[in-house]
């Protein structure tokens, strides 16, 4: 092995937005409000990207907030207009 390639491969890995969040899923933890047990919520919904999250109807937050114990969290931390500014910054 070539010590001198190894800095190159390092910085060619892609990390992670989390830890446990398979590649090509959102940091939801940048929402207001949105820690890791908030996230895994919204991970047991199905949502994993700002741009699911920003194209959810006011029914489908109903029941997301009532299956996942999420009561009124969408509205307080304004999760939606969030997420379209997040999901815009690509």
């Amino acid at each position: 092995a070539d010590p001198s390639r190894a800095p190159a491969a390092a910085e060619t890995e892609t990390p992670a937005a989390a830890p446990d969040a398979p590649a090509g899923d959102d940091d939801l933890k940048r929402l207001t409000g949105v820690g890791p047990a908030a996230e895994k919520k919204l991970h047991a919904a199905g949502l994993t990207t700002f741009a699911q999250i920003a194209a959810l109807s006011a029914d489908e937050i109903a029941k997301i907030e009532d299956e996942q114990s999420l009561s009124g969290k969408f509205e307080k931390g304004d999760w939606v207009n969030e997420a379209k500014g997040l999901a815009a910054e690509g």
